[in-house]
């Protein structure tokens, strides 16, 4: 775990770098976007949703916005793939940035990372057969001045992982994944419901935000406990962490003494304090355990 931690400590100096050469949308997907962000337009063949989103703290400020969606997709053929078009606008509805990836296979999920500033904008997504005889487009507004609080002790978003796999190099590209996604040095995979199968040892992962580094040498000084809880009982209470980075990436174990725990609903208390400023806060994140 210590050389996973390592490469995740760079993710801040590392996200943010997205980059795509602005492609030229087809006369017919850039009318519909343009005419389903005015609200003309809402067309959906292949009943796409928008499922959850996840976000970090990117380079020069910026914020690293993680889309996660489903859409009924037919057999992909091999080299005819399906399409996904992304437009970004800003609060006015100017147009600022398109970006496009082809879809190789057909899969549960699909998911998609962008870079942007703080501020108020509109996500149009538009997912599309090869031949674009049936495409969804759906619009998502994105308050990016409000996702991330440095101001005082917070996280981004808690989410169980699968694991994560080492990347040979950063991913510069806008791609479209399968319930997956690049953050710095590493493939990260999340359960996306937070369905949990029975006897895993899932890892919670997040960031810690606002909290007080110690100068001069700039670290920080951080204790997190964790407890599953079923029905508000504590069922198993892990040993305290003390963290002098501000990542969390911490297997638990689904297990009540020694036993694995039975399928059903549980939380996973948290509570993280900031002892370099003495303050402290506490979060949940609620999960099944599936057979």
């Amino acid at each position: 775990m210590t050389k996973k931690l390592t490469g995740i400590l760079i993710i801040l100096s590392l996200l943010g770098f997205l980059m795509a050469k602005e492609p030229k949308f087809p006369k017919g997907v850039s009318s519909a976007l343009e005419k389903a962000v005015k609200g003309e337009l809402m067309r959906d063949d292949l009943h796409l949703t928008f499922v959850r989103d996840l976000y970090y703290p990117a380079q020069g400020g910026d914020i690293y916005f993680v889309q996660f969606v489903k859409a009924e997709l037919p057999q992909i053929e091999e080299g005819k793939p399906a399409h996904i078009f992304l437009r970004l606008y800003d609060k006015k509805g100017k147009k600022l940035e398109d970006l496009y990836a082809p879809i190789d296979k057909v899969s549960e999920f699909y998911s998609f990372p962008i870079t942007f500033a703080p501020g108020k904008y509109k996500i149009a997504v538009l997912i599309g057969t090869n031949d674009l005889k049936k495409f969804s487009v759906k619009i998502k507004a994105v308050d990016g001045d409000n996702l991330l609080n440095f101001r005082r002790l917070s996280t981004t978003p808690i989410v169980f992982l699968k694991g994560m796999e080492k990347l040979p190099e950063p991913i510069k590209e806008f791609r479209c994944y399968h319930g997956e996604f690049p953050l710095g040095l590493y493939m990260v995979k999340p359960y996306i419901y937070e369905k949990v199968p029975a006897g895993s040892t899932p890892a919670v992962f997040f960031f810690i935000l606002g909290a007080q580094a110690q100068k001069p040498a700039n670290t920080y000084n951080i204790v997190v406990s964790y407890q599953i809880k079923k029905e508000g009982k504590a069922l198993t209470k892990f040993p305290k962490q003390q963290l002098t980075y501000s990542v969390v990436y911490q297997p638990i174990p689904l297990k009540s003494h020694g036993a694995p725990l039975e399928p059903g609903l549980y939380t996973l208390h948290i509570k993280i304090q900031d002892m370099n400023a003495r303050t402290d806060i506490e979060k949940n994140l609620n999960f099944e355990i599936i057979k």
